[in-house]
């Protein structure tokens, strides 16, 4: 069985509403524009009130995951 990656973790805390994995997350991964990704998301979650920066925060974290994906599926030795 393979190892959940730190990408398939955060799909994981994102759909089970696990704030506080997803920021711990956040802290410990060592790819930067994935933890910025990760902290616009938690930002807008906690303090925007308009729905749609919401989800545009959250489709913009999810495309990154999928492109992240798509690089360690290509490059494996990189990551």
């Amino acid at each position: 069985m393979q190892p959940h990656s730190e990408y398939d973790q955060a799909l994981l805390y994102t759909y089970s509403c696990n704030w506080s994995q997803l920021m711990s997350l956040m802290v410990s991964t060592k790819d930067e524009l994935f933890s910025k990704h990760i902290e616009h998301f938690l930002h807008a979650f906690q303090y925007e009130r308009d729905l749609e920066v919401i989800n545009d925060k959250l489709q913009s974290l999810f495309r990154y995951i999928e492109h992240a994906q798509h690089q360690v599926e290509e490059h494996p030795s990189f990551f």
